[in-house]
């Protein structure tokens, strides 16, 4: 009876040092199993991985919650507050990959000629004066080269007026032509909600609708938020809420070509044009569409990236190293995040096997 009492006393200890010891920081724990897709959840890899990377929480400046997949599974993930394992998050401009995703899924075969397209053939009901707008088509969009005048960033006024109309698209048709399109990179929200009209135009009820059933749903993704105008368009530019596992499984999807398990969800053809160079951003980045693809970080890369104070979000594709990281904090050199520490971290691992 003794050494029952003592046992029960030394489990108590134990669960109470474990409590006690708890923080909102967490990392990898030990499932093995052969399965890669993560549908309803992901599956771990070894505890060995934790021990990999956590020097990269211990050296990277900053406040923010990490989450790395390698071949299909958990590799390390760690948090802190306000970004839980639970929490939905609003990735801003992140949600612009989706969109560029979800026009690969509208579309299907047919991407080529509607990528093509002049992008006002699709509002027949807008009166445009400007003829150099029928120039515009939608690929510009798509690789933020309309060749538009828009004013986001600091001087946001663009931004903030074509949301208080009632037509957002209406308003981006309605900005001066001021360079020839498919030439210059300028970023441009508005832009970006003239595909997602398109796209909603095309969907018989809606996008929302057409994104929760043939996207989200297929991914094992429920608990998420998407914002909208008043006319029920998604928001391209900002609007969608997700948790950082769904992050990271959209992130999978591109890596793995579009295809989740038997089923292809966006073409093939289609991932490789969005994750493909179209225009020069600037000396950090090229564009897709509606993709950032970052240079000189040591290896493949492309990202889903939006920006909003008090905190940054990525979602980075890396193909050659069969892994996908999902970073979300206050620290926006996430450049530097990829190409000095979880790269050589994540070539070590591979090099390892």
């Amino acid at each position: 009876m003794r050494h029952v009492t003592l046992a029960i006393l030394v489990l108590s200890f134990i669960v109470s040092c474990t409590s006690k010891n708890s923080t909102v920081e967490s990392s990898t724990a030990v499932k093995k199993s052969s399965k890669n897709w993560p549908t309803p959840s992901w599956e771990y890899d070894t505890i060995d991985d934790a021990s990999l990377f956590k020097p990269v929480v211990d050296s990277f400046p900053g406040k923010y919650s990490l989450l790395i997949v390698n071949n299909g599974k958990i590799a390390f993930e760690h948090y802190q507050e306000p970004y839980s394992k639970d929490s939905v998050i609003h990735i801003n401009s992140c949600t612009k990959t989706v969109i560029s995703m979800l026009f690969g899924a509208v579309f299907k075969e047919q991407f080529a000629g509607n990528e093509n397209r002049a992008a006002i053939d699709y509002f027949p009901e807008y009166t445009v004066d400007d003829s150099l707008i029928q120039k515009i088509k939608v690929k510009h969009f798509l690789s933020m080269s309309s060749g538009l005048d828009w004013k986001g960033g600091i001087d946001a006024s663009d931004v903030i007026q074509m949301s208080n109309t009632n037509d957002w698209a209406k308003y981006v048709f309605q900005r001066k032509v001021t360079g020839p399109p498919g030439e210059n990179f300028h970023y441009n929200s508005g832009g970006s909600q003239v595909v997602s009209t398109i796209l909603h135009k095309q969907t018989e009820e809606g996008l929302m609708a057409f994104a929760r059933e043939n996207l989200f749903k297929p991914l094992g993704i429920s608990e998420l938020k998407w914002d909208s105008t008043i006319n029920g368009v998604p928001k391209a530019g900002w609007g969608l809420h997700l948790k950082m596992h769904d992050m990271a499984k959209l992130g999978y999807l591109l890596l793995n070509k579009g295809k989740w398990k038997d089923l292809q969800i966006v073409p093939e053809e289609w991932v490789s044009n969005m994750s493909s160079k179209h225009v020069v951003a600037n000396d950090k980045y090229d564009y897709g569409y509606q993709v950032w693809i970052p240079k000189n970080i040591g290896t493949e890369c492309f990202l889903f990236r939006g920006s909003y104070p008090p905190s940054t979000k990525i979602v980075a594709v890396l193909p050659e190293l069969n892994s996908v990281v999902v970073y979300v904090g206050e620290n926006y050199n996430t450049n530097t995040l990829l190409q000095d520490f979880i790269v050589p971290k994540l070539k070590k691992k591979a090099g390892n096997k």
